[in-house]
């Protein structure tokens, strides 16, 4: 009895400890991959130079369009070793399980949190996990809403931009490569269907595998839940972003101050406007919220009056729990990213550097595509008069919608490409205030 009195008291004073260690900044866990334990301060983190060298090249493939199996086996190749092994010949002991696998082996789920780890943006976020009881080993996940975060405590590893886009990358429908060409596209994940919201798919010519081309998700599946294809040739896809790019880097370099101040402009209206819209749809679930407990109140009441059956009530009931349960789920989302959303703001420097990177671009890019772009609709092509009309929208990150102005110096050229029969497609730039 005193030593099972010993070791909860032991376990309270700990936890009271580690709740007032965390809520004040220092971090609870040891230094990921990438960090060592501060040689004048052990509490805190400083860069590991030779590992955060293998993470920024994890980032940087990331970013390139490799997936998780082709980063783990060019590591392998290049003799690089993996976490485990590299502390233990640096003679730095970690916990857990000793891994029996070759000392240069990488696992996919060793890449994939390396590269999820917003530790590497210089922050510091404690409280993930916790455990019920001191007789429990297991830990269990602790909901972000709970984590303490505090932000740029260390120096970062990699900048805030460039994780936000791979975890934007991450999260988004994962490319399949066509069965014939091996090849995925630059603009998988990325293409939109303004009608339905789902992503276009990338395809090729069953007769010609050298015509590859995107058309809705939804319109071919069972549901049918589009009603047009949104077809539109890759070829000339990206001759015409790459047209675009070109303009918008040229306007940049001749323009800049012009530029930053519509950057600005555009990225505080998208800002707010997402924001807006995030609120709006808080508020509908809130007050759906409330709605229900109203409505199981008062089924209760008929219950208990016999107005209606106990198994009527199960059921209606259980209807009215799920309901609620994932508007609670939806609800702690949009309170976070409204929370988070609060202290963004657009780095107009990091982009305008980004953009003027892509000057004189020959040809369209993985990285490209992520650094610059969030998404693009691809409207159906209609016809009218005689004529056939397809419009594109480019999102660009941070600035949403962007048309360059006619200026001087910022090149125009025709785009035009041949398809079937004599049959010919032209780009026509549609002109948007800016």
């Amino acid at each position: 009895m005193f030593n099972e009195y010993y070791a909860r008291d032991i376990s309270k004073k700990r936890r009271i400890v580690n709740k007032m260690k965390g809520n004040s900044g220092v971090p609870l866990s040891p230094p990921p991959y990438g960090y060592i334990k501060n040689p004048e301060d052990p509490r805190f983190w400083v860069i590991d130079p030779e590992a955060a060298t293998v993470v920024r090249r994890i980032y940087q493939m990331a970013l390139d369009g490799y997936g998780l199996a082709e980063t783990a086996a060019a590591l392998e190749r290049d003799g690089v070793f993996n976490p485990t092994y590299y502390w233990r010949s640096k003679g730095t002991g970690r916990g857990g399980s000793k891994s029996t696998v070759e000392p240069t082996k990488w696992g996919h789920t060793t890449i994939k949190k390396i590269l999820t780890l917003q530790e590497y943006c210089g922050d510091v976020i404690n409280f993930k996990s916790y455990s019920k009881s001191y007789k429990m080993k297991k830990r269990i996940e602790n909901p972000e809403e709970n984590r303490a975060i505090f932000l740029n405590v260390h120096e970062a590893i990699i900048d805030r931009a460039t994780w936000e886009k791979v975890q934007s990358m991450k999260k988004g429908t994962r490319r399949r490569r066509p069965t014939v060409t091996q090849e995925p596209s630059a603009f998988s994940g990325v293409l939109k269907c303004p009608e339905c919201g789902g992503n276009l798919n990338f395809h090729f010519n069953q007769g010609n595998h050298d015509i590859k081309f995107f058309s809705c998700q939804n319109h071919n599946s069972g549901l049918r839940k589009c009603s047009k294809t949104h077809y539109i040739r890759l070829e000339f896809l990206e001759r015409v972003v790459l047209y675009e790019v070109n303009r918008l880097a040229c306007f940049a370099n001749e323009y800049e101050n012009d530029f930053i101040k519509a950057m600005m402009g555009r990225s505080a209206k998208v800002t707010e406007d997402e924001r807006a819209r995030k609120q709006r749809e808080l508020d509908g679930l809130l007050a759906r919220d409330k709605e229900l407990d109203g409505l199981f109140e008062r089924l209760y009441e008929d219950n208990v009056s016999q107005k209606i059956s106990d198994a009527r009530f199960a059921k209606m009931s259980q209807r009215y729990e799920q309901e609620q349960g994932e508007n609670a789920k939806r609800i702690k989302a949009l309170r976070l990213e409204l929370k988070k959303s609060e202290g963004q703001r657009m780095d107009v420097d990091t982009f305008l550097e980004t953009v003027r990177r892509y000057t004189n671009a020959t040809e369209i890019t993985q990285r490209m595509v992520a650094e610059l772009i969030d998404h693009i609709d691809v409207y159906h092509a209609e016809k009218q008069d005689g004529v056939t009309t397809q419009h594109i929208t480019i999102y660009y990150n941070c600035i949403g919608t962007f048309s360059v102005p006619d200026r001087r110096k910022i090149p125009a050229a025709e785009i035009t490409m041949g398809t079937r029969k004599g049959v010919a497609v032209s780009y026509s730039p549609e002109r948007i205030a800016v």
